[in-house]
Parts: C-alpha cells; sequence; structure tokens
C-alpha cells in the first residue's frame, strides 16, 4: 500500500526544511569560496538527496514529482512571452548598483577572481576576455538551475501539493524567496517563485520554470556585462 498523502507531505516538508537549512549554512558561510565546491554540494543537496527519498523511502516515480517533459504548447507559448516580458523588465534592472556590484554571481568564487579583478573588470569584457571560462560558467550554472528548480517546482511543490493543495506554491515560494537572502532582487523572488510555482503545478513539471529561469539568468549576465560603466 502506497503511503498516505500526509505522510507524503511530511517527509517532503521535514527533509526539505532539512536541506533548506543545511544550504543556507553553507552557501553563506566560509565554506563556499570555491565555485566547483559549491555546485558539488548544492547540486548532491537539490537533486541526488531528493531523488534517494522519492525513490527509497517514499518508493515513487520521480514523474510524480514534476519529473517529466510537459508537452502542453500553451505552457510553453506562455512561457515565451513571461520571457519576453522579463528582458524589458532585466534590462531597466541591470545598470543599477545594486546588481552591477552582485552580478554576474560566479565574481565571488575564486575560481573567476582573475577576469573580475578591479583591475581590469569592468574595463574588459569577461565574455570577450575569457569566452571558454564563461561558456563553462553559465552551462554548469544550468545544471545547477536544473537542480534548483527540481527541488523546489519538483520536489517541494509536488510533494506538499499532495496533503496542501494549492497552499503548496506559497510555501516553496517563501522557501525560494530565503534562499535569496542578501541577493538585491530577495524580495522580487518571492513573486517569482509564486509565478514559476504555478507554471510548474500546471504543466505537472518543473521543466518550463527551469528553461524560464535559466534563460533569465543567462540574459541578466549578458545585461550586466554589456551594460557596466567603462572605467
Amino acid at each position: 500500500m502506497g503511503k498516505s498523502k500526509r505522510s507524503v507531505t511530511a517527509v517532503v516538508a521535514l527533509t526539505g526544511a532539512a536541506i533548506i537549512a543545511g544550504l543556507f549554512k553553507f552557501n553563506y558561510g566560509p565554506y563556499s569560496d570555491g565555485y566547483n565546491m559549491y555546485l558539488i554540494v548544492n547540486l548532491m543537496a537539490l537533486m541526488w538527496v531528493p531523488m534517494l527519498v522519492i525513490m527509497m523511502i517514499l518508493r515513487e516515480d520521480p514523474s510524480a514529482f514534476g519529473f517529466t517533459a510537459s508537452a502542453a504548447k500553451r505552457t510553453w507559448s506562455f512561457v515565451g512571452v513571461l520571457f519576453i516580458g522579463l528582458l524589458i523588465a532585466m534590462a531597466f534592472f541591470a545598470h543599477k548598483p545594486a546588481f552591477q556590484d552582485y552580478y554576474p554571481i560566479f565574481r565571488r568564487f575564486w575560481e573567476f577572481r582573475a577576469i573580475f579583478d578591479p583591475a581590469s573588470y569592468p574595463r574588459l569584457n569577461p565574455f570577450v576576455a575569457a569566452p571558454g571560462m564563461m561558456l563553462y560558467a553559465e552551462l554548469s550554472y544550468g545544471m545547477y538551475l536544473f537542480c534548483w528548480e527540481f527541488f523546489f517546482r519538483g520536489y517541494l511543490l509536488f510533494g506538499l501539493q499532495r496533503w496542501m493543495g494549492w497552499f503548496a506554491v506559497i510555501v516553496q515560494a517563501v522557501a525560494f524567496g530565503l534562499l535569496h537572502w542578501g541577493k538585491p532582487e530577495m524580495l522580487f523572488s518571492f513573486g517569482g517563485g509564486l509565478i514559476l510555482g504555478i507554471i510548474a503545478l500546471n504543466a505537472k513539471s518543473f521543466l518550463p520554470a527551469f528553461v524560464l529561469h535559466w534563460a533569465a539568468a543567462i540574459s541578466f549576465d549578458i545585461m550586466v556585462v554589456f551594460t557596466r560603466p567603462h572605467l
């Protein structure tokens, strides 16, 4: 006999809270100075731990938690329209000092300090000066966001939704916002989490949310770099 909706939600809530607390401590602690270590820890916490819980404890298929392709054309059409709207909004914020000082996010890690050194950046464009390194950064960050979206818009959302219904959209959005602590877009992230959650729940898949999030992240990095003040 399968587990009850309430027990599934309880398992997901407890493990999800533990993962969020652990990542908050790691990501905002002195341990995350290296990009590769940051990736490894986050990928394990956001993807492999939930997958183990789903398959070993809950004994369910990952597709029940949104790990499946969405074939609904209207979903992808909506994502496309939303992305265009995001591009307009991001173009407005990209040149703001708070975002210029924080993004691209890779600048905080020691592996990228050579191309974001104050002696060369913002005078030099890292996408031009070190295209291979920036390609690695954006592709690997896409892998990170894939796991990130699976955790929030897959594992948490569909696990909590079993018993909490649509209220699960709000819960995962709050958790999503908390892990944006200290980022200039923190307040916007709560609303973004709600929108991404609604998209995922309607599509029964986290993939549309991932595609939108990754496309927006790459686009914003490019906008920030190309609108930087040339010293």
